[in-house]
């Protein structure tokens, strides 16, 4: 395994499959959640669908934002370096924003947050030194997350 990120990382050709069955373990609260607030669901552990829909999006960005700061750190680029340590710190920021904001525009940027950070990931990951398929990876999670969170904003901005 190399980290220059010019080179892929090891056998990159296919999304291994742990890191695929995780990652779509990791939408089942997008997706349960949104389907919460479409039904209408009553709070839970006192807390509405859409607040832990909304808590649940601010921590994946954190998570992602994470990512990038981990590939931060093994970059062999300074300047580079630099540009991701502080990138890493947007995704946090934005999702913490969104759980404050709360209702459906805090449902709004977290579909932001998860859109801007998956297309960051699809068009450069390899070049943070990650293995082609995380771009990949990520694209797909992303899309699926987003669609979860648009519905949800929509029921909460019309339908309740």
């Amino acid at each position: 395994m190399t980290l220059i990120a010019s080179e892929p990382v090891g056998d990159d050709s296919e999304i291994p499959e742990l890191p695929l069955a995780l990652g779509l373990a990791g939408l089942a609260p997008f997706i349960g959640l949104a389907l919460c607030v479409a039904l209408g669901a009553p709070p839970f552990w006192d807390v509405a669908p859409a607040m832990a829909l909304l808590g649940y999006g601010a921590t994946i960005l954190s998570f992602l934002g994470g990512a990038h700061w981990g590939l931060a750190l093994r970059h062999p680029n300074g300047s580079l370096r630099a540009k991701l340590y502080v990138g890493a710190m947007a995704p946090p920021l934005w999702g913490w924003a969104g759980l404050i904001v709360g209702g459906s525009i805090g449902l709004a940027m977290m579909v932001v947050g998860l859109v801007v950070h998956g297309a960051v990931d699809g068009a450069f990951a390899t070049r943070f030194a990650a293995p082609r398929w995380y771009g990949r990876l990520r694209l797909l999670l992303a899309a699926l997350a987003t669609v979860s969170m648009i519905a949800a904003a929509v029921v909460v901005a019309y339908g309740g």
